[in-house]
């Protein structure tokens, strides 16, 4: 049997037909994807976005003769080929003994969802050098046993003060505050964006680290939910990652007593934090969300008010350390 590429839309719209099978939804973040035939038939296919291996599908009649491991040997071939070492699979649980025969290790295991890791490096190499940038950038404190380190974790899109008075919230009640800026694209601003507007607004704080959210801080809209039924389970279940991830190595790996998030209005916001409080309980702060004129700050409001041209209104919106940064990237943008 051949391996093959879909390539044109008809091969996809087999494969998504396949995929519809096993309960599974063919994503369109979606950018590679391999199938095996028999005849014209498909009988294996499996996926890629990025280094995230998904949408792996085996008809019952070929799952002894190892299509599986073939596939996912040939995609992790094809990684290398492009300069990627580093690859993950979000699949269900029952899958979980297949890919760690194929070398993956795992890294969150949830009632529904399985999540392994293989290639070069992982997860505790990814935080311990946070924890050297932890040292030399806050102190050697920062990193010891007993440290008294906050957390919030922010997509930023852009900074605002309800994201300043987050962090001056936790910087207050600990002695370091980690801040991490989700690095996944896919927002208004992008990640360096993103990152340099944080920064800026929190440099004048010497116990505030900056940080970027790595690899295991994915945001919602590139969480894989193509085994998934609903979007609640899907929320829910990428909230159960998140918080397993920070319980699991985040915490007693960086020593974090807390992390603080903001209270939410929208319903998937609410499952999403009542998700976070479930897995991490006392290590988990929800703090209300702060208002400038009896109005809450959002980042949504600024982009509104940015759309609607209405740039002095957006602005009274974010910190005055960001506004020539903040004019530069909306002209940039040609805003």
């Amino acid at each position: 049997m051949i391996i093959k590429e879909a390539l044109i839309p008809s091969e996809k719209e087999k494969i998504a037909a396949f995929l519809q099978g096993f309960g599974l939804k063919y994503e369109s973040n979606i950018d590679r994807t391999l199938y095996i035939e028999d005849g014209e038939k498909i009988v294996a296919t499996v996926s890629a976005c990025k280094y995230i291996i998904k949408c792996l599908a085996v008809n019952a009649d070929f799952r002894s003769e190892n299509l599986a491991g073939v596939l996912v040997g040939e995609i992790i071939k094809r990684f290398h080929a492009e300069g990627i070492f580093y690859y993950q699979v979000f699949t269900k649980p029952e899958y979980q003994n297949l890919f760690a025969s194929l070398g993956f290790k795992p890294l969150v295991l949830t009632d529904k969802v399985t999540v392994l890791e293989g290639g070069e490096g992982g997860i505790q190499e990814t935080v311990q050098a946070m924890k050297v940038q932890m040292k030399y950038t806050l102190g050697a404190d920062s990193v010891e046993r007993d440290s008294d380190i906050g957390c919030v974790v922010i997509n930023g899109n852009p900074f605002t003060n309800g994201h300043l008075k987050l962090v001056e919230y936790a910087a207050a009640n600990h002695k370091h505050v980690l801040v991490f800026v989700l690095e996944e694209e896919g927002s208004f601003f992008t990640f360096k964006e993103r990152y340099t507007m944080a920064y800026l607004a929190l440099k004048p704080y010497s116990n505030v680290l900056v940080i970027p959210s790595s690899k295991y801080i994915i945001s919602k809209a590139t969480f894989p939910d193509y085994f998934l039924k609903t979007a609640d389970d899907s929320t829910a279940q990428y909230a159960k990652y998140d918080a397993l991830i920070f319980l699991n190595y985040f915490i007693p790996l960086l020593n974090i007593r807390k992390r603080y998030v903001g209270s939410e209005i929208s319903d998937y916001m609410r499952i999403y934090n009542r998700t976070l409080s479930e897995v991490l309980g006392d290590k988990l702060e929800t703090v209300e969300r702060f208002k400038e004129d009896g109005e809450v700050i959002s980042a949504s409001t600024f982009r509104q008010l940015i759309k609607e041209g209405k740039r002095a209104e957006a602005f009274q919106f974010i910190p005055r350390t960001n506004y020539a940064v903040l004019n530069g990237i909306l002209s940039s943008k040609n805003v």
